[in-house]
């Protein structure tokens, strides 16, 4: 017998137990017998439900469970089951529905609230998904998964503070859990605040290695604190993981301007401008490399200088043909234009 099944049947006594208790003390004998027949019903309806889901005769299943809340409208635990069949079933409408009556009928459920908090948040409705979780949370405070689905569906909202809670108390009882310190740095970066979100994102690096998302994030903390030297450090091993990647070029780029690289800069921002074509930003970037050495050429009165001034144009033309709304560079192209 499988663990699921244990924690359906340990459940489902509970409910037999309530279902046998007197309804009121007016009521007729027979009318007890009656309803008790009905309830009855219902509960041989789930077990078979059971089975059957576990048989993977999911349809089977899902007519037992219809006809077990038409005969037992209260029925909180078939609609339960339910919503976790249509869940496997990629049918998020239907299971959202039946997780919202699971939820009215029996408002206790632990699990049942952090499923439906896990469907709204695959259908990104992170709003309804926040409070699902959050109520999970209630139930039991100790559960890692209720916390860190409500911390996640706060920072999809941009409710930045209360995913900072929910994400500390996850990390509390989860402090070695990578994806945690990943979405808490996430949450840091968005609220700038750069150190908290420089330490979360090392700490993901210690426990998890080489993980993108948070090399990114690492690299725009360190531009924010003007850490240049510790971006490009982050941004070499970033090129090592993926050597293409047009936005870590970009940045790259940026990094070596900043550093005063200018050669490397003008080979960085090449190859992002090759890798997209339309990226406005690259263009730009590459523009002001040109024009950095046709200042450094000029200034030694050497004949290169027009050249990179070419180039410098010719960048930020195309940089201003992708995006118009640049005023500042607009300005300097026509400065250098004429």
């Amino acid at each position: 017998m499988s663990q699921r099944i244990r924690s359906l049947i340990l459940r489902l006594i509970v409910v037999v137990i309530a279902l046998t208790s007197v309804s009121g003390c007016n009521e007729s004998v027979k009318a007890q017998k009656s309803v008790k027949v009905k309830k009855d019903d219902s509960v041989n309806l789930y077990v078979d439900a059971v089975i059957l889901d576990e048989s993977n005769k999911q349809e089977e299943a899902i007519a037992k469970l219809q006809k077990a809340v038409d005969v037992n409208p209260e029925f909180a635990l078939a609609y339960s089951l339910l919503g976790g069949i249509y869940l496997k079933q990629n049918d998020l409408t239907k299971s959202v529905q039946a997780y919202e009556k699971a939820t009215t009928l029996n408002q206790w459920s632990y699990e049942d609230f952090r499923d439906l908090g896990k469907v709204y948040r695959l259908m990104n409705n992170y709003t309804s998904a926040a409070g699902a979780y959050a109520k999970a949370s209630e139930l039991d405070p100790q559960s890692v998964d209720a916390r860190f689905g409500a911390a996640d569906a706060y920072y999809n909202v941009q409710d930045y503070e209360k995913a900072l809670e929910y994400g500390k108390a996850a990390r509390d009882i989860a402090p070695t859990n990578s994806e945690i310190e990943k979405l808490l740095g996430d949450i840091y970066t968005a609220m700038q605040d750069n150190e908290l979100a420089i330490d979360s994102c090392k700490r993901v690096l210690e426990l998890k290695g080489t993980d993108v998302s948070t090399m990114q994030n690492l690299v725009l903390c360190y531009l924010r604190t003007e850490r240049y030297e510790d971006a490009k450090t982050t941004l070499n091993n970033l090129i090592a993981a993926e050597p293409n990647n047009a936005d870590t070029l970009r940045h790259f780029g940026f990094t070596c301007l900043k550093l005063r690289e200018i050669d490397q800069a003008i080979e960085k921002y090449q190859k992002a401008v090759q890798l997209t074509p339309n990226d406005w930003r690259s263009h730009k970037g590459l523009g002001v490399a040109y024009m950095m050495k046709y200042r450094m050429f000029s200034s030694l009165d050497d004949p290169q200088a027009v050249e990179f001034r070419k180039k410098a144009l010719e960048s930020w033309s195309k940089s201003l043909d992708l995006n118009p709304t640049q005023d500042k560079l607009l300005k300097l192209y026509r400065k250098y234009a004429n």
